[in-house]
């Protein structure tokens, strides 16, 4: 099996590096072991440059597992690689050395890989002054060192030398018996023998023959010409290299399956009767080859450890099966030795006697040995019974037989205690064959508790080894997850800045004219954008999901400090400076007025998202299809058959005004609720609606802190137009009737031609302070027809604040009104930016073109969205998991979800403690468990804004019981 590079293997891989790699900058270096190393390489698309001392360098689609700590080596490469430009490749001659040059003048680095014999990889600076080495060895032939401080030799590297003759002639000298001719000029042109083989069966020569002195003179003009093709093609063709080639062989024990054997550049003419597969690049065949290797060295590492896990079970096993036949041992013999004493009762009373009386005439203990002896001399029947006397231990053993067993057996050796009668000794043994009874019926039962135990930690730990022991290939990251981002519910991307440098790339590259702004009304929050595909407007649940992220992803988090987010369209985020400033990175001028949301809480949600296959996606696409096709009811809602209705009757009002304002007809109870919450009820509508019956309309003006919003709040008249006792009631007050005259006489001027009047005149409306505002439009959400009011309500009435029985019956009252019937957030100009900014806004223009088309904006396609799901069912497969942190009203869908609030625990502990929350509950998938141990820390921690406390059901309710 082929397992290092040949000269020419490192030419053509070299080629394609040069085409893939070359001009890309440093991320970071990542130990594998202590041979083997990790480059990443990139800024959006990362590309893996695997490098193993001695054998292999390529670019790798799989995810590798790394070290917890880079080693001194790695920590060195990092500080003189990171954030340095990979500016060229080479090979050294024709030797397999690889140069890789970093940087660039006196701040050069070279990474020199050496793919021979055991390897090393040496890192130099600009002058070859070595920097740091892998493995320090001398070259004693040469008198050479290779260690830190000293200089690379880069002059005894192999260099091409063109064939000769008569070099060929003076080397056939010395060819040793069976030497193939393949071999030997592969020794004497360490180029490729592969490469080699090719043209000398090209030339009609053949490869594997054993060769004299003779045969080469015969042929010397023949395998000269093979020895210059092979020249030539190890100059032109790494060039011309597109694909891989691996080489498969059918394993002796099995005459059926494959293996790879071999990888080739190119598809030499020794491989066409062979099983070749093609790749769609060498660089590819060589990353699959030694993965197909590692993955099974990892196997074969997983099946030793579940051997190794299966023996301790099984000497578990044998250990409780010994302690229970140990103890029926005891109760055996016991019983035996009971019974041998009740058969022998006399002879053992009379040997009990005979020591005790000898003892009692104070007989010394040799004395006593000698009477024994004595009596076994003269046969008599006690003393050949006793076998030994222990007059230290009180006791004597005795050989007794069983008098009534008509088979002779041998005597079994009793303890007799002397202490004691042969009743007492009989009961003695009787009492141990009951404990061990009852000890044998307990061990009995902990046996099985704890074999239960053992194998289910047994079936878990190979469960996890096979989880772990894998190398799975790394799966290509989507555009928006090298940035904060989350999914809101109604199916947008939001993406976020995570610094200055991704706040200008995604406002630059990623917003378009369609797409809303959001930031934080605070100091140091992330610039967000919601991706909007199409020309309608944002709904309202959206923007109030993406201003709690922005305002979560900002200082407020760790202040814990509660503000407002604002949004404003594409075309008001400006890069241009007013005049005698600068604009730092990731800094934007906003012109014209801000539209500001609600206060939100700072809460976030942490969940899962599942990426499943593609034949999973179908299935569910064909359910959802059959569901749409099943006969609707036929009872109609109200609501149904008054929304084309509530549609049409939507008047808009005009956008110079200071706040929009429209009617609702529900109960009283909303006077003092709009009043909290800064939320505009007028009693106005045009002269030509109001005698109509039909849908009423309420609109939230979302200004927390205007003084102007809660007088009008306070004077607004609540109306139903269903009562006649209102309209009874609903007599004009005081400037009413002067307004609804001037609507009327204004009625048929347009916006434009209003704003064009109004700067004419100068008199579009003074502020406290008695600057003149500005005459900007305002921004009007379009909400979509099907939703409900109670969706916007929800988001802006906090029930906490209000009495349980009020709160509900406020939201069951909107929730019969189309979520059309509830106008925009009114817009706020902001306070810091002066009447010439807003003025010059729409002559000063915005990002260019050129710098949003830096390059191609790139979009989520709806078949991505509909494989990443958040609720798996069990006949989903599941392929991988992503982690998911967003407002916590955006995975109100979401299988597992835990809340995220502002605290004092930190991301890795709460990571950790969530997937075991989510492992531990009892209607997790084995899929969704796998998932979450196949998850990394990194991933998981990365869009978490910082310290955390986790609020969730259970959480620590295994720590309870």
């Amino acid at each position: 099996m082929k397992t290092k590079f040949t000269s020419f293997d490192v030419a053509c891989i070299v080629a394609e590096l040069k085409k893939k790699v070359e001009g890309l900058r440093v991320v970071n270096v990542y130990d594998i072991d202590n041979k083997s190393y990790i480059i990443k390489l990139g800024q959006d698309v990362k590309t893996l440059l695997y490098i193993e001392s001695g054998s292999r360098i390529h670019t790798t689609a799989f995810d590798w597992p790394k070290q917890m700590m880079p080693s001194a080596f790695s920590a060195k490469c990092r500080k003189a690689m990171k954030n340095r430009r990979l500016t060229n490749i080479s090979q050294v001659g024709c030797d397999r050395v690889i140069n890789l040059q970093f940087g660039f003048k006196e701040f050069t680095s070279h990474l020199f890989i050496e793919l021979y014999d055991r390897g090393n990889i040496c890192l130099c600076d600009h002058q070859f002054i070595i920097t740091a080495i892998l493995r320090k060895r001398d070259d004693k032939k040469e008198d050479i060192r290779y260690a830190i401080g000293h200089y690379y030799p880069l002059e005894l590297c192999q260099q091409l030398v063109a064939p000769c003759i008569k070099f060929i002639e003076d080397s056939s000298d010395d060819i040793k018996p069976n030497t193939q001719l393949k071999r030997w000029l592969n020794f004497l042109y360490p180029l490729s023998t592969p490469l080699i083989e090719h043209h000398l069966i090209e030339t009609g020569l053949e490869p594997n023959m054993q060769i004299t002195k003779s045969d080469v003179m015969e042929s010397i003009d023949i395998i000269h010409s093979a020895v210059l093709k092979s020249f030539e093609s190890f100059n032109t063709l790494p060039s011309a290299i597109e694909k891989g080639y691996i080489l498969m062989k059918k394993m002796k024990s099995s005459s059926s399956s494959l293996i790879m054997d071999e990888f080739h550049p190119y598809k030499f003419l020794q491989l066409e009767s062979s099983d070749v597969k093609e790749y769609l690049s060498y660089n590819e065949s060589i990353d699959v080859f030694f993965y197909e290797q590692e993955a099974q060295k990892i196997e074969m590492k997983s099946i030793q450890q579940e051997k190794n896990v299966m023996k301790k079970l099984e000497n578990i096993k044998n250990d409780h099966e010994n302690r229970i036949k140990a103890l029926q041992d005891v109760q055996e013999a016991s019983t035996l030795k009971a019974y041998l004493i009740e058969v022998n009762l006399d002879l053992v009373n009379e040997a009990i006697t005979t020591i005790q009386n000898l003892v009692a005439n104070r007989l010394s203990w040799e004395e006593i040995d000698e009477l024994i002896k004595e009596g076994k001399e003269n046969d008599h029947t006690a003393a050949l019974a006793i076998k030994n006397v222990n007059l230290e231990r009180n006791e004597m053993i005795m050989a007794l037989q069983d008098l009534y067993d008509s088979e002779e057996t041998d005597p079994v050796d009793i303890e007799i205690d002397l202490s004691i009668g042969a009743y007492g000794n009989a009961k003695k043994y009787f009492d141990q064959v009951k404990q061990s009874s009852v000890k044998e019926q307990k061990t009995i039962q902990s046996s099985t508790t704890a074999l239960k135990n053992a194998e289910r930690i047994t079936d878990a730990t190979i469960h996890d080894i096979n989880i772990v022991a894998s190398i799975k290939k790394a799966r290509k990251l989507m555009w928006f997850e090298k940035f904060l981002w989350f999914i809101t519910s109604e199916g947008f991307i939001v993406i976020g800045g995570r610094d200055a440098q991704q706040n200008e790339i995604i406002v630059k590259k990623y917003m378009n004219k369609n797409d809303v702004y959001i930031h934080a009304d605070i100091h140091g929050a992330t610039s967000i954008i919601i991706k909007n595909k199409s020309d309608s407007a944002l709904p309202p649940k959206t923007l109030m999901e993406a201003g709690c992220f922005a305002l979560c992803h900002s200082s407020a988090w760790n202040s814990k400090i509660v503000t407002s987010a604002y949004w404003v369209h594409a075309e008001q985020v400006s890069k241009t400076a007013p005049s005698g400033e600068y604009l730092t990175t990731g800094s934007f001028m906003i012109r014209g007025k801000k539209n500001y949301l609600p206060p939100t809480q700072l809460l976030l949600g942490f969940s899962i998202l599942f990426k499943i296959d593609e034949e999973s996606v179908q299935k569910r696409l064909t359910q959802s299809q059959d569901k749409e096709k099943e006969p609707q009811s036929s009872n109609t809602s109200l609501q149904e058959i008054e929304s084309p209705t509530q549609n049409n009757n939507v008047e808009h009002l005009d956008p110079g005004s200071e706040d929009l304002k429209c009617t609702l007809g529900t109960e009283d109870v909303l006077d003092d609720l709009f009043e909290k919450y800064n939320l505009q009820i007028s009693a106005s509508a045009p002269p030509n609606e109001q005698d109509q019956d039909g849908p009423v309309m309420t609109e939230f003006v979302g200004t927390p802190g205007r003084q102007n919003f809660k007088k009008q709040a306070k004077n607004s008249n609540f109306i139903d137009k269903n009562s006649s006792e209102t309209k009874q009631n609903n007599k004009p007050k005081r400037g009413q009737k002067g307004k609804k005259k001037k609507l009327e006489k204004y009625a048929d001027q347009s916006d434009d031609e209003r704003e064009a009047m109004m700067a004419l005149l100068g008199s579009a409306g003074v502020n406290k302070k008695g600057k003149t505002k500005p005459a900007v439009n305002n921004t009007k959400l379009k909400y979509k027809p099907e939703s409900t009011a109670k969706n916007v309500v929800s988001n802006v009435v906090d029930k906490s604040d209000l009495k349980l029985k009020e709160a509900d019956r406020v939201i069951m009252t909107l929730s019969k009104k189309p979520a059309s019937d509830i106008c925009e957030l009114t817009d706020k100009p902001d306070p810091l930016i002066n009447d010439e900014i807003i003025e010059s806004s729409s002559t000063q223009e915005n990002i260019s073109q050129e710098e949003k088309d830096l390059s191609d904006n790139e979009e989520v396609p709806s078949e991505v969205l509909d494989s990443l799901v958040l609720n798996p069912s069990a006949n989903d497969c599941i392929l991988f998991g992503i982690p998911f942190v967003a407002p916590y009203s955006a995975t109100s869908s979401c299988k597992y979800r835990v809340k995220l609030l502002p605290g004092a625990t930190k991301k890795g502990k709460a990571c950790k403690s969530i997937l075991d929350l989510f492992s531990r509950d009892k209607n997790a998938l084995d899929q969704e468990k796998n998932v979450f141990k196949s998850l990394k820390d990194v991933d998981m921690t990365t869009n978490i804004p910082g310290k955390v406390k986790i609020s969730a059901p259970n959480l620590y309710g295994h720590s309870k019981r």
